[in-house]
């Protein structure tokens, strides 16, 4: 049935199948977010994602090789950096509040781009960047004196995943899309060892450990029910990794964007209904603006191409 989609239909539904997988799979972090740090997790799993790359690549004859490998690992620590910082808070608040925070990339690629390379902002795109702003301010809350740094670590994941999108866009749109993917997986295994054995090493008060586990804990050892876990985790990211990039395969990568954010319509539904977490209704107010502040620049650069 899907072969008779039209491309962009096509791209999309992959994209959003991809998405919502990952979605789904990102609510089981937390039954394994007590018995591991998030350096040790991504250790684990970025071994067993490695392992479904090569064999996707083997099937389909990509290389895992950058053509330029410097430039690649630039990029590379950008999205390292969000994914730990994302991923560091997702058993502390609910996932959809966390989502949103990382998806506040678009108005940070917008921003930097306006501030590093002199690009022009429309009025579209900066009514969008208010309301972004105001989302922000929304999932924040009004009680400033109730702010922690960890309310703080999803948008700065945003603002550093912009930094890694625009290198992509900008020094390694050449680049196999699989190559990108292998190279970021095991930076971000050999990160996710390097800060885990750090806190084995230098272990932090125990205040800031009870706050944030998942972020400071040391390295520990595992059980079965873990690498279970873990085993399920990569599988699921494999079949997500692989609708996605087949997905910007078939049609421009500029529009991916759109649909990018039904991920936090998956991640929230299966939050509410795994773990009853459900955001303030300021919170749903928050993340409902910066999913129309990142749309509506899409939508603007897909009409600037256009043009």
């Amino acid at each position: 049935m899907i072969n008779n989609f039209s491309p962009l239909l096509k791209s999309a539904f992959l994209l959003c199948s991809g998405l919502f997988i990952f979605g789904f799979a990102d609510n089981f972090i937390i039954l394994i977010s007590n018995q591991v740090s998030v350096g040790q997790f991504h250790f684990s799993r970025s071994l067993i994602a490695c392992l479904a790359v090569i064999i996707i690549a083997y099937f389909f004859n990509e290389s895992l090789i950058p053509k330029n490998i410097k430039l690649v690992l630039l990029r590379t620590i950008f999205n390292v950096i969000a994914m730990i910082l994302y991923f560091g808070v997702i058993p502390m608040m609910p996932i959809a509040e966390a989502g949103a925070g990382l998806f506040t990339s678009p108005i940070f690629v917008l921003l930097f781009s306006f501030l590093f390379f002199g690009e022009k902002i429309s009025l579209r795109q900066l009514l969008s960047f208010i309301i972004g702003l105001v989302g922000v301010f929304l999932i924040l809350g009004t009680k400033l004196s109730d702010l922690t740094i960890y309310h703080l670590l999803p948008i700065l994941a945003g603002a550093s995943y912009a930094t890694g999108t625009i290198f992509t866009n900008r020094f390694c749109s050449e680049e196999s899309p699989l190559a990108l993917l292998f190279i970021f997986l095991i930076s971000i295994g050999i990160a996710g060892f390097l800060v885990s054995m750090w806190f084995t090493i230098n272990p932090v008060e125990m205040k800031h450990l009870s706050n944030a586990p998942f972020i400071f804990m040391s390295w520990q050892e595992t059980n079965l029910y873990y690498w279970g876990i873990l085993i399920f985790l990569g599988i699921s990211a494999a079949l997500a990794i692989y609708f996605i990039i087949y997905a910007y395969q078939i049609y421009k990568p500029s529009y991916s964007s759109i649909f990018e954010y039904s991920y936090l319509i998956s991640a929230g539904f299966f939050g509410w209904l795994f773990w009853n977490q459900v955001p303030s209704l300021m919170s749903l107010f928050g993340i409902l603006a910066i999913i129309i502040a990142g749309i509506n620049i899409a939508l603007s650069e897909i009409g600037s191409e256009k043009v």
